[in-house]
């Protein structure tokens, strides 16, 4: 073989990889790549393919709820919040008695706070620096009774809500059958009134629970302070003359202090239920207003 030759036989094998060459689809090799064989394909008509309406057709039915329906599940909704409203209620009676029972001992607490803030030694050893007032004794009984009015008041504006609530519930009767206008006038009397008096009172026990934890806190203090030095007693004679008044004084401390122990625990545990409940009806209301929007979607159409 010439060299020419031989030179040839070595340029056919590269000049055959840049000629083009057409192979129908069927004889590509099955190592080419899938995206590739996409592109080369996507010509090709897919078989058997359905329609897109007959896919559509084969999907399950979706269920659609009826208004009957929807005033029913408002009515038994409007039934669940009722119940817990009512036992509500039950603990307005002992709050409010708490509520009074304080405000008339706070002029007792308010005696010690007014003596015991003429002691320098001993109003820095205060454990109330409530809201910044470490050292300001008469401004924290000033609050604590601001806040039991207020607490008072929130009561009272949440046992008027709640039983106008329960009685327009009980004055539906047994039946829903008519009174659609009802249950949207009670949908919206528990969201913009009902639910709004509820965390109100609720925030207000909340700060008389600790407001009443730092009075308890200040008394035991004071009777821990007395028992060891007579500084109170020597700045205080306006207030205590003779040893004997110091021994009913400092027994009428500590039967204070027990006395609010036992009071402030009681409260704090119905405290704890009303919180519980309220947690529980909150998501209720929220729901009414949610099928009451539904409602008004499914009568527009």
């Amino acid at each position: 073989m010439t060299e020419t030759m031989r030179y040839l036989s070595m340029l056919l094998p590269a000049a055959a990889l840049l000629l083009p060459i057409s192979l129908p689809a069927a004889d590509l090799p099955l190592t080419l790549p899938p995206a590739e064989q996409q592109i080369l394909l996507k010509d090709e008509p897919a078989k058997d393919a359905k329609p897109l309406f007959d896919t559509l057709n084969s999907l399950p039915a979706r269920k659609v709820i009826t208004l009957e329906e929807l005033n029913q599940k408002r009515f038994s909704r409007l039934q669940d919040v009722a119940g817990f409203v009512g036992s509500q209620r039950d603990s307005m009676v002992e709050f409010d008695g708490y509520v009074k029972w304080m405000g008339g001992t706070l002029a007792g607490y308010s005696r010690y706070v007014e003596a015991g803030s003429f002691a320098a030694n001993f109003a820095r050893l205060l454990p109330i620096p409530y809201a910044g007032q470490a050292g300001q004794l008469s401004k924290f009984v000033s609050h604590f009774a601001l806040a039991l009015s207020g607490t008072s008041v929130a009561v009272k504006q949440y046992l008027a809500s709640s039983q106008q609530f329960l009685t327009r519930v009980q004055g539906i009767g047994s039946g829903y059958s008519g009174k659609e206008n009802e249950m949207a006038a009670l949908t919206f009397l528990a969201d913009q009134q009902l639910a709004k008096d509820m965390l109100d009172l609720q925030n207000r026990l909340a700060t008389t629970s600790d407001l009443s934890a730092s009075a308890l806190s200040f008394l035991i203090s004071m009777q821990q302070y007395l028992g060891g030095t007579d500084e109170y007693w020597q700045k205080t004679k306006a207030l205590v003359g003779k040893k004997e008044s110091d021994r009913n004084e400092k027994g009428a401390l500590a039967g204070s202090i027990d006395g609010l122990k036992q009071r402030a625990e009681e409260f704090n545990k119905r405290l704890k239920v009303y919180d519980d409940n309220v947690g529980k009806t909150l998501p209720l209301i929220a729901t009414l207003v949610a099928y009451d929007e539904l409602r008004q979607d499914i009568e527009a159409k």
